[in-house]
């Protein structure tokens, strides 16, 4: 039996804190094995390849995450059904609190069109649109506000 809208809603929810909260353990019980992450914005293609697998994907989390970050507050502002589908659209953003030499206070901002597939109560994609301007001049070495 197929997701109802309110399902992938609660499932993306949860999967968004917990990476906000740097839980990669925690967000990955909602990937599939087989999960594909794809980032087509991201400021160099090759830089970020599609990721093949809930162990790449989280590998790839942690690896940049948790080096930047001291957490990721994720704010969804719209959810989008779309009919006779496994898939949702979320556009959200965050406001995610730098960590180290980046200042008391820094903070790393922007904006996200999410779109997620499903196989049952899974995730099997999650492709994210943001503003590669931003995550560029956060790993220039400037405020991504």
């Amino acid at each position: 039996m197929p997701l109802t809208f309110r399902n992938r809603v609660d499932i993306v929810t949860e999967y968004l804190e917990r990476i906000g909260a740097l839980d990669f353990d925690g967000a990955g019980r909602y990937l599939a094995d087989n999960a594909v992450m794809m980032v087509p914005f991201a400021p160099s293609v090759e830089d970020m390849p599609p990721l093949v697998g809930k162990q790449a994907i989280l590998d790839q989390m942690r690896g940049t995450m948790l080096q930047v970050f001291a957490r990721m507050d994720f704010t969804v502002d719209e959810w989008y059904d779309v009919s006779d589908s496994d898939a949702l659209i979320a556009e959200y953003h965050s406001v995610c609190p730098l960590k180290g030499s980046k200042g008391q206070g820094a903070e790393y901002r922007n904006s996200y069109v999410g779109v997620f597939r499903f196989e049952g109560d899974k995730i099997v994609l999650h492709r994210e649109y943001f503003n590669p301007i931003k995550l560029a001049a956060l790993a220039g070495g400037r405020d991504g506000g």
